[in-house]
């Protein structure tokens, strides 16, 4: 193998050491740089020197995707995805950037391989469907979004349409309303139109020569014997309810304290677990109702962002290791967490920010409008908003509702949360000078517990 025209993979060198890893522990190898025996030139684009050569000199010409297929089949198997072959364009080549996609239908693997292709285009991709979207790639003429799309006028297309414009039929960006894109139920709606793939397979039709010195350097690993497999045991990765013993002290509720842990293995936490419940602590079921945060550092996971806003005490594992060796909960003072890197990183004091979340929660009497495809997801940004007190609309409120809560003083402020890929959505909004922010002015608004109405607005 030869890898080239990965521009983002080549220039992080742990991720190139990965791929060559994992060919290499498959039986392959990997060279530097392309040269005639090399078999095969893993690449992103047809535009390039080296595919050019590879071309001329018949070597298979693939995708990183085709060889993740190849690895999970645990089969050499000839591409037969559009995805498997590399994009007819430049690396960073948008043909479909006027584009806004959503999909129906498909699930699991091909929808993540329709997510793709539309990045590989250049194309927006939206988990919903509005009357911003231009195209809805269909499996089946059925269901309520495409109904929606036929009422609000949007081209439904099948999948071969993406993979056409992959391939280098920029025609089809015209023809969206052809018969040959309207054909659903199709047997493989991933597999490439064959006249343009031709060349890209004439060199799967030559069986490789592969010389018995490179046969006899290739050592794959001895297969286990039987009962050698029989004793492999998975790791478990969860604790397992009868592996934990029932609480041996029982404090009153308003001394017992409700613990959440973050930022560690399964196997850690099992232990800490162990531990508190001998002491007659209990695992909170959520963060509103937890006392005490666990972490060795300051992390932006849900539970140490949800719980910032309401636990009494954010402490290390040595606090509850302390606890354990005088069996019983003592003072969390010497345990506070402290973290001088995160601190630094995003300007705050974790202590100053606990400190203001007890006095007063810092979304208190606001409504947020988080748009549908925010990262992180709409249920983990409602879980960190409600944690400090604010509330989040379900509807998209209209120009007339903002200004109606920005003028009366007793109605609560509305704040707009969207993302790069939502902006279509919030047109009217900055037609009119409304303020859209990013998730930061969530993520790290509770981290440090203040409203920044400047850092986070898109312009």
């Amino acid at each position: 193998f030869a890898i080239a025209d990965y521009p983002e993979q080549i220039c992080d060198k742990q991720l190139l050491a990965t791929w060559k890893r994992i060919i290499q522990a498959h039986g392959g190898t990997v060279d530097p740089t392309f040269t005639s025996r090399c078999t095969h030139l893993l690449c992103e684009s047809q535009v390039s020197s080296v595919y050019a050569q590879a071309i001329r000199e018949r070597k298979r010409c693939i995708t990183a995707h085709w060889l993740n297929t190849v690895l999970k089949k645990k089969k050499m198997v000839p591409p037969h995805r559009a995805l498997h072959f590399p994009v007819a364009f430049p690396p960073g080549g948008k043909p479909c950037s006027q584009h806004i996609i959503s999909v129906t239908g498909f699930v699991d693997s091909d929808r993540d391989d329709l997510k793709l292709m539309a990045y590989l285009a250049g194309a927006k991709y939206t988990g919903y469907l509005c009357r911003s979207n231009t195209v809805l790639i269909c499996k089946e003429p059925t269901g309520l979004k495409y109904e929606k799309a036929k009422e609000w006028r949007i081209p439904c297309v099948n999948a071969q349409w993406l993979g056409d414009i992959l391939l280098g039929n920029f025609e089809a960006l015209r023809q969206i309303q052809y018969s040959r894109y309207t054909a659903f139920s199709l047997q493989d709606p991933f597999a490439p139109t064959q006249h343009l793939v031709l060349n890209l397979l004439d060199a799967w039709r030559v069986p490789l020569k592969v010389s018995a010195e490179l046969l006899m350097s290739v050592r794959l690993p001895p297969k286990l014997k039987q009962n050698e497999v029989a004793n492999v045991q998975p790791s478990s990765k969860r604790a397992r309810i009868e592996d934990i013993p029932p609480p041996t002290k029982k404090l009153t509720p308003e001394l017992t304290p409700f613990v959440l842990f973050t930022g560690f293995e399964p196997v850690q936490v099992q232990q800490y677990i162990k531990k508190l419940y001998i002491l007659g602590g209990e695992v909170a079921e959520s963060a509103q109702k937890c006392t005490h945060l666990v972490a060795s550092k300051v992390t932006r996971t849900v539970k140490f962002l949800t719980a910032i806003s309401v636990v009494k005490h954010i402490v290390t594992p040595e606090w509850l290791e302390e606890c354990f060796r005088c069996q019983k909960f003592i003072d969390e003072q010497n345990y506070i967490l402290r973290d001088a890197e995160a601190e630094v990183l995003f300007s705050f004091s974790l202590e100053e920010s606990l400190k203001r979340a007890h006095v007063s929660p810092l979304f208190k009497a606001k409504y947020f409008y988080i748009t549908p495809g925010i990262c992180p997801s709409l249920s983990t940004m409602k879980a960190i908003v409600e944690c400090a007190g604010g509330k989040v609309l379900s509807k998209q409120p209209s120009f007339r509702k903002l200004m109606e809560h920005k003028q009366n003083s007793s109605l609560s402020e509305i704040i707009l949360i969207s993302c790069e890929n939502d902006l279509h959505l919030c047109r009217e909004y900055f037609a009119r000078g409304i303020d859209v922010h990013n998730a930061e002015f969530v993520l790290t608004g509770v981290l440090t517990q203040t409203l920044d109405y400047e850092s986070y607005k898109f312009n």
